[in-house]
């Protein structure tokens, strides 16, 4: 079967440095420049979490030849857009632009990986900021608090068990020191990836990026990570209390890392699950039953093994146990009754529409090609459309099966706290 994917072109410097490139021949004149450094929370250690997205932060301050800001308005006065975020595997940076403005992305990204100053005076009100998003998001977000509190409790020991925000005390506590030897130890050229999508020829690619990154030295070797979660032996159940008008509830599952062949079927599971109003979720829990006024339903994808997550808000005087009891039912219904056939199909139909229109753009090229080379694997994007064809409905009930284990499951249920 032919893939919708674009043909991409790659290069590594001798610093190590991978360059890709994935010219889209659109005649739109629009390109994405992207760096993708391998670091992301899950490099953190206790004590320092927090520290991948607050050197984020700290990335657009100054550097030996930019004042703090000055980044942004060069890219502004190009008439392009950058932005960046902080995963649990990777950060990522971009910079949209038209393709005659490729040198000066170059420049910029150049700049950052090797001259940044990281000053204290910089550094303090900045970790004022991130505080701010961490109280904002999660502190003061019923919500964001459960999902931050959904991994303390399904990850004991695997750096995952805090999300990238990281935690209060540790954000008011790191030092400029520790910023610095993060920023040493994985912002260098053997961890990054450049990438550059859209209407651009790689020869020109290649040429630039030599000139601008070639002399940039590593600074060392990547520590290795060599975290393993153990096996959960039973199933977790915690209440928090936090001040919400309404209760919240999260069911996690443990799964394999995203080069597993079964995450193809997990996120067929969430879109029959919770994609679009006909989905399962929707149907019983908002339509029929009027429990609940928002539901997810998903699976991570990461360098190292995730969640299937649940995630419900309830509607006011709904209790979280009544919306526990309706998700374990249709949970269970995946597990004991294949899925319709038509029910596959439309999911096929409708995934592989969204793949397709995904390609026309850029921006979303550069994200998915980048997401998974920088986590180290491509071959699940290469075969991506084949293998949705492949899905059965034998494979969906073998893989609800396999892994919606209750007694492996964690449980957060979020009640009205009282002030």
């Amino acid at each position: 079967m032919a893939s919708s994917l674009p043909k991409y072109e790659t290069k590594t410097l001798e610093n190590g440095l991978q360059i890709v490139v994935i010219p889209l021949k659109n005649g739109t004149g629009v390109i994405s420049t992207d760096i993708f450094y391998k670091v992301g929370s899950r490099n953190e250690v206790m004590g320092k979490t927090g520290i991948a997205h607050m050197l984020e932060h700290m990335n657009f301050k100054s550097t030996k030849n930019l004042d703090a800001g000055e980044f942004d308005k060069e890219v502004k006065s190009i008439g392009g857009i950058n932005n960046a975020s902080t995963s649990f595997d990777y950060t990522h940076y971009y910079i949209k632009s038209s393709t005659q403005n490729l040198d000066k992305s170059l420049e910029l990204y150049a700049e950052l990986m090797q001259n940044l100053k990281l000053k204290d005076k910089e550094f303090q009100p900045e970790r004022d900021v991130v505080a701010e998003e961490r109280r904002w998001r999660t502190e003061n977000s019923p919500m964001g608090y459960l999902y931050f509190a959904l991994f303390n409790n399904a990850y004991v020991y695997h750096p995952y068990h805090w999300t990238p925000i990281g935690f209060m005390n540790d954000i008011k506590t790191w030092t400029t020191d520790d910023i610095k030897e993060f920023h040493k130890t994985y912002y260098q050229p053997s961890n990054a990836i450049l990438m550059v999508t859209g209407d651009v020829e790689p020869e020109e690619v290649f040429k630039k990026a030599k000139k601008r990154f070639s002399h940039i030295k590593n600074s060392g070797k990547i520590p290795e990570l060599k975290f393993v979660e153990p096996d959960q032996e039973g199933a977790k159940r915690v209440t928090i209390h936090k001040e919400s008008e309404v209760e919240m509830i999260a069911i996690a599952f443990h799964i394999p890392n995203f080069q597993n062949e079964d995450q193809i079927v997990l996120s067929m599971i969430s879109e029959i699950l919770f994609s679009g109003k006909s989905s399962r979720l929707y149907q019983e829990l908002m339509e029929k039953k009027h429990l609940v006024n928002n539901v997810y339903a998903y699976n991570m994808e990461n360098i190292d093994p995730g969640l299937f997550i649940f995630l419900a808000t309830c509607n006011p005087g709904v209790k979280a146990e009544d919306v526990e009891k309706e998700l374990v039912k249709q949970i269970e219904l995946l597990k004991k009754k294949k899925v319709d056939e038509k029910e596959i199909q439309k999911v096929k139909i409708n995934t592989k529409a969204e793949f397709i229109y995904s390609l026309e753009s850029s921006t979303s090229v550069a994200n998915l090609f980048g997401s998974y080379l920088v986590r180290g694997d491509l071959t699940l994007l290469l075969n991506y459309e084949e293998n949705i064809e492949k899905i059965t409905q034998e494979r969906v009930l073998e893989v609800a099966q396999k892994y919606f284990n209750f007694d492996k499951s964690t449980t957060l249920i979020l009640k009205k706290g009282t002030k």
